[in-house]
């Protein structure tokens, strides 16, 4: 478990000018919020604030707690990473509620990082958490068997960027956005494949970007459906956000999570 000041001693070293602008494993994944709205952790309290160290540099990206001892994060995220930094229960990025280090994770055996294909990962904490149910709560994840019919309203949040290329947020953002078929999806998204959707508005304007990368996306029913994975930069027109399918992923979440 690590204070509170040792982790804002850590970002306020590491975190800040071009580390924290480089927020995915690759450039070409980018993720916060655009478009959205400032909300706290009462209203997300299963939103998780991940601190990925590489060697001497630092990383953000997001996750959702799943359990007491699980982080469910993007598997792009965790690539080349020693040692993962966990906060939960704080609407701040760099302060408040509970961190909790773990050097434990893995990424889906599948995952492609030319295609992002089976961009799914877990974060196995070295504690477990106390989940009281109003800053900290598990989502429930969608069954495998779950359809995302288009137009399906998801809730992403994040401390993502709030433009493209531009600066993280230091208190939570979430924006809604409908789900767009796969089929009008990849005439943006050739590659696209079946352990994904998209989501987005035609003329742009409201997306995830830099820093919301494996962050969760949930239906109305707070049931979570996706987890935050690329896009071609951040809110453009005619370019929606791609998440990983959590039902398509769901039997080897089971199997390593028992979640």
């Amino acid at each position: 478990m690590f204070s509170s000041w040792l982790f804002y001693l850590c970002f306020v070293l590491y975190c800040q000018g071009d580390v924290l602008g480089k927020t995915r494993a690759h450039k070409s994944h980018d993720g916060k919020i655009v478009g959205g709205y400032n909300t706290t952790i009462q209203n997300i309290p299963y939103q998780a604030y991940l601190l990925l160290q590489k060697g001497n540099e630092y990383y953000q990206c997001g996750g959702s707690i799943i359990s007491s001892q699980y982080i469910l994060t993007a598997a792009h995220c965790l690539t080349g990473v020693q040692k993962v930094f966990v906060r939960v229960g704080s609407t701040d990025a760099d302060r408040g509620g509970t961190m909790v280090s773990s050097a434990i994770f893995k990424q889906h055996p599948r995952y492609n990082p030319r295609s992002s294909d089976y961009d799914v990962g877990f974060v196995r904490l070295s504690s477990k958490l106390k989940l009281d149910g109003v800053n900290t709560k598990a989502v429930q994840l969608a069954k495998m068997r779950t359809t995302i019919q288009p137009g399906t309203e998801v809730l992403v949040s994040g401390w993502g960027t709030t433009t493209e290329n531009g600066d993280t947020s230091s208190t939570l953002m979430a924006v809604e956005v409908p789900t767009v078929s796969n089929e009008d999806c990849k005439k943006s998204y050739s590659s696209l494949t079946m352990r994904m959707f998209c989501a987005g508005v035609p003329e742009g304007g409201k997306d995830s970007c830099q820093g919301d990368s494996g962050g969760p996306a949930v239906n109305n029913d707070h049931v979570q459906l996706g987890i935050v994975s690329f896009g071609a930069g951040c809110a453009r027109a005619g370019y929606p956000g791609v998440y990983t399918n959590v039902a398509k992923v769901r039997a080897w979440i089971k199997l390593n999570t028992g979640v």
